[in-house]
């Protein structure tokens, strides 16, 4: 049995190894699990943490962690193989410097409850965990994508195009200015899980109890998805700290795209994203110019 236990952990490495060799990244995402992370050892709610654009050995992520509770890392959807795991390699837990992937299923933790910068390079088995500078609010999203028939990956939660995360100096901003076309989206935390489990995110309520589209939840009951009238390149800016959000088609930059927001003749559109000649007694989305904007009327 030790035997076995070496010779897996000995093929564990020397694949990471090999991977790194031929410029291959031994995994495709990488989510922290753990009682240290808002919900817990539920994998499909994990921190996902992002790929290095230069790097795809290499995982960031900055965000909140409880003092004193576990956490490890995980390429996994469950718990099935261990050797999708990334533990640690000591059995001091605030020893937070190398990684071992299956193994002894030693975890990490840290002395104070605050937002930290983990990088994981799983091409030399090393982990950094360290204070980071904003501690205004915890953070708990890096990565957003856009999932349905108006985005470039359709209903295909794997294909689904990911929004430019605010970074660590704005960490609760995200954007994106894409091709987008006439239909609906709402937006997904984690597209490797592949699965309409994990954290999403919907259209708001006003306080009636209605739709509104400038506001963003994790409360789906009504599954309420936005809307894109017409085919068209778009911006979308989400505010998590907020909870708002904002969606104008792209035009001219300068004063131009400024005056085209309020110029023309107002489009009523219904939910569904058909026009709609004469709008009365409903919710409407009104395009005048560039600028697209719930109404009730």
């Amino acid at each position: 049995m030790k035997l076995m236990f070496n010779f897996s952990k000995t093929a564990a490495t020397a694949f990471v190894v090999m991977a790194s060799a031929f410029g291959v990244s031994a995994a495709d995402h990488l989510t922290i699990i753990g009682s240290a992370t808002p919900d817990s050892w539920n994998i499909k709610y994990g921190l996902l943490m992002v790929q290095d654009a230069d790097n795809e050995n290499v995982f960031t992520y900055m965000g909140y962690l409880k003092a004193d509770e576990e956490f490890k890392f995980t390429s996994g959807k469950n718990f099935d193989n261990p050797n999708l795991e990334y533990r640690n390699e000591s059995t001091d837990a605030y020893d937070v410097s190398k990684l071992v992937q299956g193994g002894q299923d030693n975890k990490f933790k840290v002395r104070e409850s605050a937002n930290y910068k983990v990088v994981c390079n799983l091409a030399d088995m090393t982990v950094s965990v360290t204070k980071a500078a904003y501690q205004d609010n915890p953070v708990r999203f890096n990565a957003l994508y856009i999932v349905g028939d108006a985005g470039s990956g359709g209903w295909e939660i794997t294909d689904a195009p990911a929004m430019v995360w605010g970074g660590e100096e704005d960490p609760f901003k995200f954007t994106y200015n894409e091709e987008m076309k006439k239909g609906e989206f709402k937006i997904d935390a984690n597209r490797y899980n592949g699965s309409w489990d994990g954290p999403w995110f919907w259209a708001g309520l006003d306080g009636d109890g209605n739709i509104d589209y400038d506001k963003i939840t994790t409360d789906g009951n009504g599954d309420r998805k936005w809307q894109i009238p017409e085919d068209g390149r778009y911006n979308i800016e989400i505010d998590l700290l907020n909870n708002t959000v904002s969606i104008t088609k792209a035009g001219n930059s300068g004063v131009a795209d400024i005056e085209a927001e309020f110029e023309g003749t107002p489009v009523y559109y219904n939910l569904q994203g058909v026009v709609v000649t004469n709008p009365s007694n409903g919710i409407f989305i009104r395009k005048t110019g560039n600028r697209f904007t719930k109404v009730r009327l």
